[in-house]
């Protein structure tokens, strides 16, 4: 005889679970304060090799940090000095906190142009034009109160919001909002004078365009730095690909780039200035740069100005945390990392607050510099160290020299740099071609950009990305199953499909009294696309619904009436309808003639084994549900799911009763999880009704399991060890389970609740086996009435 390993999986108590976790508490607390410091994890390890890889890299991306953080300063409206400031207090912190190796926080091309627009309008306000707010209390504030916000999300360990953030939304903004910072560069490049970069992108490119016969020498500069820039990367691309033993050669050699750029212009700018009879510069150059911290110390914050810049502070956090968790978790995927959001976040809050103190305005991770580091060799995030080393030198000893930087050259590094992130219309079409909804976000967040200010370019693809995930799951999909015969391989017989096909009165599967031909089955939708011709109903009267989401407040509803109107669509009613049209429901006056060669609905199957949540909302729907279809079918239906093990899914089926489907006559599921009040008075002691219920439970189970084993494999099949009165008979002892599985098979699973089971094939079985009785062609054209019984709510035919 076949063994049948029957599995329980009892809801775990509220009491139980809560002591557990207070158990665990300390463990907890362990783990929470050794994520803030990563180092410590890997700094024990630290090798030479290390410091050589990270020394190399850390050079690289301070000789580029610097230009660039100057240039991001004149985005942000600010002196370039605020820049170097923030750019130093990020990468000291990140050290000690990230968790990314390639990271590189400072000021940002997309952060700067925010804070850009932000600054402008408290630059016209009274209280600014009057001295009262200054350049420094602006900027100081910003980088405080993000901070601050982003500290106490991370601190609530509230980094998975996240991932409700969808990639089409980020890419489409950081894209528009690259092409953005291109466009406000252009007349700087050119030198087109009197351009206000503070109105919509596509009227700052429009003006630029038509003021370009107005261009000064500063063109000369700007054109000159970017032929440089591009030309470099071009050639060092071909050379790498001709000359694959100097890859690394033309690597240093084309990420130093922009150091050699400056340098060259910066010496240029002087001779002409220096030498020239020129009392006035005659192109734009960065001006005087103060050696140092000069304004380092403790924020004075105005609350006038707090009110002020409070509105704009959660796009700012908002841009922040996409902008850089975006960047830590694609060059973790890249490069085979973990990368842990609230940590990640954790450093931004912290950067932003210590950058308060060092006059700093809102960092984050900054994409060209991170795509840098990754491709030098970084090893840890020690490097870090060496760019705030080279940041303080430059802040101490080369700020003489910065002042003859043109800006025309460090707007050609700004457009150079963030160009990258400008896609084609390759990207659209892949957004396209995956779902028509994913090129809506992306398009809204770019275009939206280029015609709005950044903020609304945040918050419009933020929340089309919501919206569309609670649409998706108030709306998901399901299938109603049927069977496909299949042959020994699991692929469909071609001469058995043409038999099908042709077989008018094949309506399912037959039942011969040994084999039920459910073990050769497998169920698809009859929608499937390419197996939908192929698949048939399991039986007449059995509907077979399959929920592709988990089952929550915002879809249960959804589902139910999907499952009625199935239920409807193939089935007739058990109970007809009055013949007076006047007597009928105000909601059902069809005509009594129509569905009468349906079948009466026999039973339901839910296949769950997809769901792995549902709630309160959703087990009150599905007893409504089964109501409706009691009142439809005029009989009690059976209901037989197929669950997988998850706790929540089983917990809520038994707190709605249907594990055993005890009812009495007309009532609703009584509730697995509470025990009989006779029972609690004497649990030793059963009335004649329980017994037989208990009877009838086995006796189910046994009709449901065929026996298919030969007698030569009982050597290979386990016998449940005889258990005692007061345990469970169907559970066997842990341990004992736990040793015989690790050596010998179960032939057979099977769950104590007789309407629970662990594959389709055994649910299908088991509504076909418990209606065949009454699914014969005699009593399946006739309505025959019948009664429940008060206690399980079991069908008696009179």
């Amino acid at each position: 005889m076949s063994t049948i390993a029957y599995v329980d999986n009892p809801p775990p108590k509220y009491i139980d679970q809560a002591r557990s976790e207070i158990q665990r508490f300390p463990d907890y607390v362990r783990s929470y304060f050794s994520e803030m410091l990563p180092i410590l994890k890997w700094l024990p390890k630290y090798n030479l090799m290390w410091l050589w890889g990270d020394l190399i890299c850390g050079c690289t991306v301070g000789a580029i940090v610097v230009p660039q953080s100057m240039a991001y300063a004149k985005i942000a409206s600010l002196p370039p000095e605020y820049g170097l400031y923030s750019s130093f207090v990020g990468v000291v912190i990140y050290t000690f906190l990230g968790t990314s190796k390639d990271i590189s926080i400072g000021t940002t091309a997309i952060m700067s142009l925010m804070v850009s627009q932000i600054f402008i309008g408290i630059q016209s306000s009274p209280e600014f034009q009057s001295g009262e707010w200054t350049t420094h209390q602006f900027a100081v504030t910003m980088a405080l109160f993000a901070g601050l916000i982003s500290l106490g999300l991370s601190v609530l360990r509230l980094g998975i919001l996240f991932h409700f953030i969808c990639q089409p939304a980020v890419a489409g903004f950081m894209a528009g909002s690259g092409l953005t910072i291109v466009i406000n560069q252009f007349g700087k490049i050119f030198g087109v004078p009197n351009i206000d970069t503070t109105e919509a992108p596509y009227l700052v490119f429009g003006k630029t365009l038509i003021h370009l016969n107005h261009s000064t020498v500063d063109a000369i500069f700007g054109v000159l730095t970017l032929i440089w820039l591009y030309g470099v990367r071009y050639l060092c691309t071909k050379l790498t690909h001709r000359y694959p033993k100097h890859a690394l050669k033309f690597f240093f050699f084309n990420i130093s780039r922009n150091v050699v750029v400056i340098v060259v212009t910066t010496f240029l700018s002087w001779v002409i200035n220096h030498f020239g009879p020129y009392e006035k510069s005659p192109f734009g150059i960065l001006g005087p740069v103060p050696p140092g911290f000069q304004l380092m110390g403790v924020p004075k914050i105005d609350s006038g100005l707090v009110s002020a810049i409070m509105p704009n502070i959660p796009s700012v956090v908002t841009l922040l945390i996409m902008e850089h968790c975006s960047i830590a978790t694609s060059l973790g995927k890249q490069f085979d990392y973990r990368i842990n959001v609230n940590q990640e976040i954790l450093t931004i809050g912290l950067t932003n607050i210590f950058g308060s103190f060092f006059s700093a305005y809102p960092s984050t991770g900054s994409f060209s510099r991170s795509a840098v580091t990754s491709k030098s060799g970084a090893r840890t995030p020690l490097l870090n160290v060496f760019v705030a080393i080279i940041v303080v030198l430059a802040l101490y000893a080369l700020t003489p020299a910065f002042q003859y930087i043109p800006n025309a050259s460090l707007a050609a590094i700004i457009t150079h740099a963030v160009t990258d992130l400008i896609v084609g219309p390759s990207v659209w079409r892949r957004f396209w071609r995956y779902h028509p909804s994913e090129l809506v976000i992306f398009a809204a967040a770019y275009i939206i950009s280029l015609f709005t200010r950044i903020d609304v370019s945040v918050y419009v693809p933020v929340g089309l990305s919501l919206i569309v995930q609670l649409y998706r799951s108030a709306r998901p999909e399901y299938a109603i199953l049927g069977c496909v015969k299949m042959d020994n391989t699991l692929s469909i017989n071609n001469e058995k499909k043409q038999d099908i096909d042709n077989d008018d009165d094949n309506e399912g599967i037959s039942y011969d009294g040994n084999d039920d031909g459910f073990d050769d089955c497998r169920f698809f939708s009859f929608t499937h696309s390419t197996l939908g011709h192929c698949v048939h109903p399991i039986a007449p009267g059995i509907v077979a619904f399959q929920p592709r989401e988990n089952m929550l407040f915002e879809n249960s509803v959804y589902y139910t009436e999907k499952l009625m109107d199935e239920i409807r669509s193939t089935t007739r009613r058990g109970k007809p309808l009055a013949e007076k049209m006047g007597d009928r429901p105000w909601n059902d006056t069809g005509d009594m003639g129509k569905g009468r060669d349906k079948p009466i609905l026999r039973a339901i199957i839910m296949d769950l084994s997809g769901v792995h949540q549902m709630d309160y909302s959703a087990t009150e729907d599905l007893k409504a549900a089964v109501k409706q279809a009691d009142r439809y079918s005029g009989r009690s239906i059976p209901w037989y799911f197929v669950l997988n093990d998850s706790m929540a899914v089983r917990k809520g089926l038994l707190y709605g009763g249907f594990g055993t489907q005890r009812r009495k006559a007309g009532g609703p599921f009584r509730s697995d999880l509470k025990k009989n009040k006779k029972d609690l008075k004497d649990p030793n002691k059963k009335d004649a009704k329980s017994k037989k219920q208990d009877t009838d439970i086995v006796d189910m189970k046994k009709d449901i399991k065929i026996d298919k084993q030969k007698q030569e494999d009982k050597t290979n099949t386990l016998e449940p060890k005889s258990l005692s009165d007061n345990q469970d008979s169907s559970c066997w002892p842990q341990q004992q389970q736990q040793h015989l599985c690790n050596y010998n098979r179960i032939n057979q699973i099977d769950d104590i609740y007789p309407y629970f089971f662990v594959s389709m094939n055994d649910a299908a079985r088991a509504a076909y086996i418990n209606n065949i009785d009454i699914m014969s062609p005699d009593q399946s054209e006739h309505n025959t009435p019948s009664v429940i019984d008060e206690e399980n709510g079991r069908e008696l035919q009179q």
